[in-house]
């Protein structure tokens, strides 16, 4: 689960001044991981400093975010990166990769999957902000005061499990599955099979259907004197071979 704040929301100008990076493996909530980062010379929108209260002074001692790029692609290497309207989070990440000259994140991850289209689904006509999703799931924000990235990965991380409580994995969303039969419980036993045999009636119009498909004798039961019958064809061509060898043979 990733999340970013920035100085404003064009990836062609603005840059990522906070990263936030929550893992979710196995239904459950791990490790996460929030840095900071100087934009150098690009000022705070402020519109973006109404939502995340972010300064320049509270950066000016932060690392640029170049040093940091290979570090944030190994967290999502072969990972399906999640997030809230994740595309803005990915297109402003592969912004400031191509600026440095590195692949896009797309290069390395396996696949992209986005809450707020996955609420627009379930919930059409609903508010999709990660504030509402949270609501409607019973994830509580009361202690978020402004958006922060490592904050609201965890929330929408929270989102996220309490969306898909039945599924043992998060992949489980990617994979087309059936209803699973629980072969050994008695609840699931199948009823038993009903057997109706042919009548003497429908056996002789069985036997006389397969006649005329077939010929006086059905080809099927030529098969058990085919074995027999084939031993005798090897016999006449070695006969036949050692014949051959006696005319040519020198005296």
């Amino acid at each position: 689960m990733i999340d970013t704040e920035t100085t404003g929301l064009d990836p062609r100008t603005d840059r990522i001044i906070s990263f936030g990076h929550v893992r979710l493996q196995d239904g459950k909530i791990g490790e996460s991981i929030e840095w900071f980062f100087n934009p150098g010379d690009v000022e705070i929108h402020p519109e973006a400093l109404k939502v995340h209260g972010i300064t320049r002074e509270f950066l000016a001692d932060k690392p640029p975010i170049k040093g940091y790029l290979a570090r944030i692609v190994e967290l999502m290497v072969e990972a399906i990166v999640c997030g809230h309207n994740v595309k803005f989070d990915i297109d402003m990440l592969n912004a400031e990769l191509a600026r440095h000259r590195f692949p896009p994140l797309e290069t390395f991850i396996q696949g992209v999957f986005d809450t707020m289209h996955e609420s627009r689904k379930r919930w059409p006509g609903k508010p999709a902000k990660l504030d509402a999703v949270c609501e409607r799931v019973g994830v509580s924000t009361a202690h978020r005061v402004k958006h922060g990235a490592l904050v609201d990965a965890q929330l929408c991380a929270e989102a996220l499990l309490a969306m898909h409580r039945e599924q043992r994995s998060f992949l489980d969303m990617f994979v087309e599955t059936g209803p699973a039969v629980a072969l050994n419980e008695e609840a699931a036993e199948l009823p038993p099979v009903l057997v109706l045999a042919a009548s003497a009636e429908e056996l002789v119009a069985h036997t006389s259907y397969l006649a005329g498909m077939s010929g006086d004798t059905p080809i099927w039961h030529t098969y058990t004197a085919a074995p027999a019958e084939a031993a005798e064809h090897q016999e006449d061509q070695a006969d036949e071979m050692e014949a051959a060898e006696s005319a040519v043979a020198p005296c």
